[in-house]
């Protein structure tokens, strides 16, 4: 009988190289999808026209996302959290070498001033170096949402 972590042994396929950006970070998103209609993990942060920083966000599995006010140097710490983990080098998409039917899904995406860096998977992760730089930046997200009050709230909405 194989043990429980048996799966985990068959490895991942990794492909497709991202280029390494350059300048500021301009856009972070992420998402981590099981087998329900909305995200388990979802934040979208992005700067409006007025320069404010904007933090959108939802969690298990709710419609409801919050956006909040976040700090003027969020994608400055983000920037440092890539050079730091040379997150450049993930790959586009990990899958693991067996055909697995059901499970979770995510994706990231963080947008530079010149290029960009995706990367996503079904049932795999990147490499722990690389896993710990994407976990690093959410939860640098996550601390902001855990210490924010009413009064940093944007606005509120939906997924569709």
């Amino acid at each position: 009988m194989l043990p429980l972590f048996g799966c985990l042994q068959m490895g991942t396929r990794a492909r497709g190289n991202n280029e390494k950006p350059d300048g500021a970070v301009i856009s972070y998103k992420y998402q981590r999808v099981i087998t329900m209609i909305h995200p388990t993990t979802w934040y979208e942060v992005t700067r409006d026209a007025a320069g404010t920083v904007r933090i959108a966000w939802s969690a298990n599995c709710e419609p409801d996302i919050t956006v909040i006010r976040g700090p003027e140097d969020f994608f400055d710490q983000v920037g440092e959290i890539c050079r730091e983990y040379k997150l450049h080098r993930l790959k586009q998409s990990y899958v693991p070498r067996m055909k697995v039917l059901d499970g979770y899904m995510w994706n990231a995406s963080i947008r530079f001033e010149k290029g960009s860096i995706y990367t996503g998977g079904s049932n795999a992760q990147p490499p722990e170096k690389l896993r710990e730089g994407l976990n690093a930046i959410n939860s640098y997200i996550q601390s902001i949402i855990d210490t924010s009050t009413e009064a940093d709230v944007l606005e509120r909405s939906r997924h569709e």
